[in-house]
Formats: structure tokens, C-alpha cells, sequence
């Protein structure tokens, strides 16, 4: 018989060894059924949110069950509808005039090569334009609706599980389960105000670049819209995203410095200001945790991984603060030493 300091250590270790194999076989099963998971996990966040907008007119607005259900829905389907019409719209304007930006970029080397040129620096003109010229960007921009097509067939049963939670819930009974109504509470939350601070980001973006009239304005609006839900990176991208077509339209002139400038600035007074106003301690997620929650994620689930990161981790911590024996964890993802 061994021990008992011994077997305490034996036991340890066994808890651990098995902890790290469940993890591995958990996420080899969240790879390999991403293409289920994901518009199921998207369909449930987004019913957290329409739900709460069919709760809203049902107490305010006094509107019947079936007509709140109603409109609830339709909510949901002009979202996805609207983004693909804003998207298929932006990239075929922006694919008429591809030769044209063709050849503003050609035009922008000569400019550079010429320059450099002049101050003693040798630059093969001849075989840069060649390789602008053969560039495939254009030709993967072509190849769009393929894409598209994906995109399409995910947001279809994103709509049929969020529809099917919507009409179910009008038989559900009502949760009372503590750590599913502070999860659905916290995520309902979070979802909506980064959802108002997003249309708001990319109604500003909008109005800034088609005020300078910057081609795929709409476009660029939507993917500033979008990245805003993705913590920290997001904003980074949706700020240096447009900056092709920019330099592009102005090359590096002072409009290309005053656009990128009012898009920074954008995002820092919506994502320092605004959202910390209305969320607070926000979902009680350390930052270090917040950023590794994204690159794993990210591994897992792609894009998709990066935008849910956020909620589903902060929905497993809080399950995990109502487990003892896990209790020492959750406290470490929010940043704080276990007692």
C-alpha cells in the first residue's frame, strides 16, 4: 500500500495527465466538427441577443407573441442579408475598375523607381511593372462568388438554428438554473453593446470614407463593423485594411495620412470609451487571457474562432466558477490568484 503523500502525489498526477488528454480530445473534436459548431455556436449567441429584443416588445410594446417571434426573425435574416448585398455590391464596383487600379499602381512604381533613380538607386522599372501587372489579386477577386458560396451556405443554417431556437423558446420554460442565466445574462450583454459599438464604428467609417469618396467605402464600413467583435486585433486591421485601395486613390499624400488618422482615432474613442462605459468590468476576463483566448481560438475555428473567443470563453469561466473543483481556474481567467 502506498503512502499517503505518495498517493496524493499519485492521484495529482494522474488528474493532470487525464486533464491534458481530455483537452487534446476535445479540441481535436471542436476541429473536426467546426463546420457544425460553428454557425451552431454563432446561431445560439445571436438568439441570446434576438431574444432579448422579442422580451423587449413583448413587456414594452405589449405585441403579441407571434408578431414579437416575427419580427425577431426578420431582424435576424436582413442582418445576414444585408452583408452579403453590401458585400457583393462593394466588390463589383471595385472589379470594373480593377484596371484601372491596375494601372495607378503601375504608374506609382514608375513614380518610386524614378525617384530613387534620382538619388543614385537603380530600380529594374521593366521587371517590377511586369510583376504589378501579373499580380493574381484581381484574379482571386474574380474568383469571389466561390467564396461567396460558403459563406452563403454557413449563414443558411446560422438562420435555420437561430430561427428554431426563436420559435422553440416560446415553449420553454423559464431557466432557473444559476450559472446558465448569469452566462446567458453576461453574453446577452457583451453581444449588444459590442453590436451597438460596432454599427456605430462602421457608421463612422462609412461616413469618413465616402466622404472622401474612397472606393469600397460600404465595404470597408461592413469589415470595420465586423473586426470590431474581434478584441485587440480586430481594430488594428480595420484600420490598415483600407490602406491599399488609399494609397491606391492618393498614393502616400496627405489625404492617405488624414483618413488613416481619423479611422485610428475612430477606434480608439469607440474601443477606450464607449465600450468600457457600457460594459464595465466587461466579461471579467483578464487581458493576457483575453489575447490567448484569441490565438487559440483563431487556431481552432479560423475567423469565426477569433469573433467567438471572446463569449465562449467568458461562458466557460463562469461555468467553471460554479464547480468546486475547478473553481481555482476561473479565478485565474479573470486575473486573479486562487485562495
Amino acid at each position: 500500500m502506498l503512502p499517503d503523500k505518495s498517493t496524493y502525489y499519485y492521484l495529482k498526477t494522474s488528474a493532470i495527465c487525464l486533464t491534458i488528454i481530455a483537452a487534446g480530445v476535445v479540441t481535436a473534436f471542436l476541429v473536426y466538427t467546426k463546420a457544425l459548431l460553428i454557425p451552431l455556436v454563432i446561431s445560439i449567441f445571436l438568439y441570446t441577443i434576438l431574444a432579448q429584443t422579442t422580451l423587449y416588445l413583448r413587456q414594452k410594446l405589449n405585441a403579441p407573441q407571434w408578431l414579437a417571434l416575427t419580427i425577431s426573425i426578420v431582424l435576424g435574416i436582413s442582418f445576414f442579408a444585408a452583408v452579403i448585398l453590401f458585400t457583393t455590391t462593394s466588390v463589383g464596383q471595385f472589379l470594373k475598375g480593377a484596371e484601372t487600379y491596375r494601372q495607378n499602381l503601375v504608374s506609382t512604381v514608375g513614380d518610386i523607381a524614378a525617384r530613387l533613380q534620382q538619388h543614385g538607386i537603380a530600380l529594374d522599372q521593366g521587371i517590377i511593372e511586369n510583376y504589378v501587372r501579373e499580380l493574381p489579386l484581381f484574379n482571386w477577386l474574380k474568383n469571389f462568388g466561390r467564396q461567396l458560396f460558403s459563406v452563403v451556405s454557413n449563414i443558411t443554417l446560422i438562420v435555420l438554428f437561430m430561427t428554431f431556437f426563436l420559435l422553440g423558446s416560446k415553449k420553454q420554460q423559464p431557466i432557473t438554473n444559476p450559472a446558465i442565466k448569469e452566462m446567458l445574462a453576461n453574453v446577452s450583454v457583451y453581444l449588444s453593446v459590442k453590436l451597438m459599438a460596432s454599427l456605430i464604428t462602421g457608421c463612422i467609417v462609412a461616413a469618413v470614407l465616402i466622404g472622401f469618396q474612397v472606393k469600397l467605402a460600404v465595404l470597408f464600413a461592413l469589415f470595420a463593423f465586423l473586426l470590431n467583435f474581434i478584441p485587440s486585433v480586430g481594430s488594428i486591421i480595420s484600420v490598415l485594411l483600407p490602406a491599399p485601395v488609399l494609397f491606391l486613390q492618393y498614393g502616400f499624400g496627405t489625404t492617405f495620412f488624414v483618413i488613416i488618422g481619423l479611422l485610428a482615432a475612430t477606434e480608439f474613442a469607440i474601443g477606450n470609451l464607449v465600450e468600457p462605459r457600457f460594459l464595465g468590468e466587461g466579461m471579467d476576463l483578464h487581458p493576457v487571457v483575453v489575447v490567448g483566448c484569441l490565438i487559440f481560438w483563431s487556431l481552432v475555428w479560423g475567423v469565426p474562432g477569433a469573433f467567438l473567443s471572446v463569449p465562449i470563453t467568458a461562458s466557460l469561466k463562469i461555468i467553471l466558477s460554479k464547480i468546486k473543483h475547478t473553481r481555482p481556474v476561473a479565478e485565474i481567467l479573470a486575473g486573479r490568484l486562487p485562495h
